[in-house]
């Protein structure tokens, strides 16, 4: 996310010459994904797949791993640097407590198709969430565990905005949802980093406001947040955190965490206990 705070004011140099040139120039920033495909096995995890899936035309990458019995599938959806391969090692600890996970790798991530947009990923997200109960077709919802990572909170919102989260119209709600880094909207981090530019990153295509969405989180929450995250500020963690009506929820302020080292040994207990306590019930 640290290339996001430039996009102000890279677009004002560029005067936003051009509707495709801004939106070009919008798209290098706000999602400086790497592209490589690394299967699963290049990174010796034995017991992971590598799945694709369609949407719009597009065929997405996705890591899967069924769960041990009566353990919880991690839908996670990671951050806008590198790709999928870089979270090996955060997959690997979710396998050896017995998780099953569903990773999906956004477009023009990982070997999928296609450019990303707000818009896309939100739609490639509801296309996932289909796709992981294909995948797993014994999965029950509240057996799943929805964990997003930096913009992944932002994708992880957005999913649960639409319909294939409502009991009535999809399949239902995820059990828990984990929120790492969030923010709560693409303007509020430009403004904080560079003040006055707001009204220039709200002409933006992709706003990705997450605070107005954090209505949606009506299920259990727990928020990670490092406390010397010079990227997305703290505050912003805890703006989503208190917009979230769940009656049961967590704010944990990982002390002297940055933006990527928040799994730490202090904070990993926090995390597994959270996982069990709503998936396990």
């Amino acid at each position: 996310m640290r290339i996001v705070i430039r996009l102000a004011l890279i677009l004002a140099a560029l005067g936003i010459a051009t509707v495709a040139l801004g939106n070009l120039a919008e798209r290098w920033m706000i999602y400086p994904l790497d592209p490589t495909r690394v299967t699963p096995a290049d990174k010796g995890l034995a017991s992971v797949t590598e799945v694709t899936f369609e949407n719009d035309g597009e065929t997405l990458v996705a890591w899967a791993a069924k769960p041990a019995a009566g353990k919880p599938v991690i839908l996670y959806f990671h951050g806008n640097a590198g790709n999928l391969a870089v979270r090996t090692e955060r997959f690997r600890r979710l396998l050896k407590r017995g998780y099953g996970l569903f990773a999906p790798a956004y477009r023009g991530s990982s070997g999928s198709s296609g450019t990303p947009s707000e818009a896309a990923l939100i739609w490639d997200a509801e296309t996932a969430y289909h796709a992981m109960f294909t995948q797993f077709p014994d999965l029950p919802p509240d057996k799943v565990v929805l964990y997003g990572e930096s913009i992944g909170t932002a994708v992880s919102l957005g999913l649960l905005n639409t319909p294939a989260t409502n009991p009535d119209k999809g399949f239902g709600p995820p059990a828990a949802v984990i929120l790492e880094a969030p923010f709560t909207a693409i303007a509020d981090l430009s403004e904080h980093h560079y003040p006055g530019t707001r009204a220039l990153a709200e002409r933006l295509d992709n706003q990705w406001p997450s605070l107005s969405r954090a209505r949606a989180l009506t299920m259990p929450l727990l928020v990670l947040h490092g406390t010397a995250d010079d990227l997305i500020p703290i505050e912003m963690g805890r703006q989503i955190y208190a917009a979230a009506p769940s009656g049961e929820k967590v704010f944990v302020a990982v002390k002297g965490a940055g933006h990527t080292d928040l799994w730490r040994s202090e904070t990993l207990p926090r995390l597994w206990r959270f996982v069990d306590q709503f998936a396990l019930r």
